[in-house]
């Protein structure tokens, strides 16, 4: 197919439009779409990076990039497939984007293959010019189907409908297109400026604040260098303490007698970075009936200090408290001394969580 056809619309006789179908202009207005959807999603992807980084927000980049650039293909993919299939007809109708206004709505040309076909449907009247005599448009028309003619590269119709007239007319494949219009460039800019703004506003819903960098400050020990030895046992003990709340895990297996009050001494073996070298437990107000020595002993060797101004071995004392959690009334029924409840539907015990420690 080395033609074009060319469609003027009439009205009253003044020119209204123009337009011109050829294979090239399809392949223009699809890369004009293509254009229009790129520009708009590396414009935004920039802006919305910008925008989070100025609010101190960011986004797991791998994802952000892999998920604006699955949508800007599917978009490219959607309105590609617009852009071809309307650049390869010419519709009239009442819709606003029909090419023209008419009573009819009919691709009045259209592309088959490698031609082009004029549809003619009742109510129309004209000519149609083609090398030879003149054929009335009345003797095509079939009142229940619409007829399709081809036409070649010499053929010239002027077809009237109402008070509209539509000339088209065949010609060789224009060397020098006209420039891309407005229009054309609005028609795909709008529906990729609605998905552009609902993908920003996904990225400001799922982006997380930027965490604070930390500095040579925040890295340095509580505990200053010029510190004696009982302000460091001391920054110790508060250290040891709040860190205790993880000997839960010791009391949580243990028999309801054993979840009571108690201490327990923690002797540590550290080094000048903070480091345990060796732990083990001094002294401890349980007894043998609650076993939880070798186990807080594990517990603690994984406990965390700020570096000293020197290594030391210590022993620490840890208070141990009951939670504020209050007891079932079975369980307040076991214990030794309690007293006499009324009978009551047995109720399942709730996991044991005894063991909340304070600072001294």
């Amino acid at each position: 197919m080395n033609h074009s056809i060319e469609i003027a619309h009439l009205v009253n006789g003044e020119v209204i439009s123009v337009r011109r179908l050829s294979r090239r202009r399809e392949l223009r207005e699809v890369a004009v779409a293509l254009m229009v959807v790129g520009a708009a999603f590396v414009a935004a992807t920039g802006l919305v990076a910008a925008i989070l980084l100025g609010a101190h927000r960011v986004v797991y980049g791998p994802v952000y990039g892999a998920v604006w650039m699955i949508v800007a293909a599917g978009m490219g993919i959607v309105l590609g497939r617009r852009a071809l299939e309307r650049a390869r007809r010419y519709r009239v109708g009442v819709s606003i984007d029909d090419d023209a206004f008419a009573g009819a709505e009919v691709d009045l040309v259209r592309r088959v293959g490698e031609g082009y076909e004029l549809a003619l449907v009742t109510g129309m009247t004209g000519t149609i010019e083609a090398g030879r005599s003149p054929i009335a448009v009345e003797t095509l028309v079939s009142a229940s189907n619409t007829t399709r003619v081809p036409l070649g590269g010499d053929v010239r119709a002027e077809i009237a409908l109402g008070n509209t007239t539509f000339v088209v007319r065949g010609g060789a494949a224009a060397g020098r297109e006209e420039p891309v219009s407005r229009a054309l460039v609005k028609r795909f800019a709008r529906p990729t400026l609605t998905v552009v703004q609902l993908m920003a506003v996904a990225s400001f819903l799922y982006a997380v604040p930027v965490g604070a960098a930390l500095g040579e400050a925040d890295m340095k020990s509580s505990i200053p260098a010029t510190a004696t030895p009982w302000e460091t046992e001391k920054a110790l003990r508060a250290q040891a303490q709040a860190q205790a709340r993880t000997l839960h895990r010791c009391f949580d297996v243990m028999p309801l007698e054993c979840q009571r009050p108690g201490y327990v001494g923690i002797g540590l073996s550290l080094s000048k970075e903070g480091e345990i070298r060796s732990n083990w437990i001094a002294r401890s107000t349980f007894g043998k009936e609650c076993p939880v020595e070798q186990c807080m002993a594990e517990v603690a060797a994984g406990w965390f200090f700020e570096p000293l101004p020197e290594s030391m071995q210590i022993v620490l004392p840890v208070q141990v408290l009951r939670t504020d959690k209050p007891l079932v009334r079975s369980e307040v029924a076991s214990l030794p001394g309690a007293p006499l409840l009324p009978a009551v539907p047995s109720v399942a015990p709730a996991a044991p969580d005894f063991a909340r420690f304070a600072t001294e």
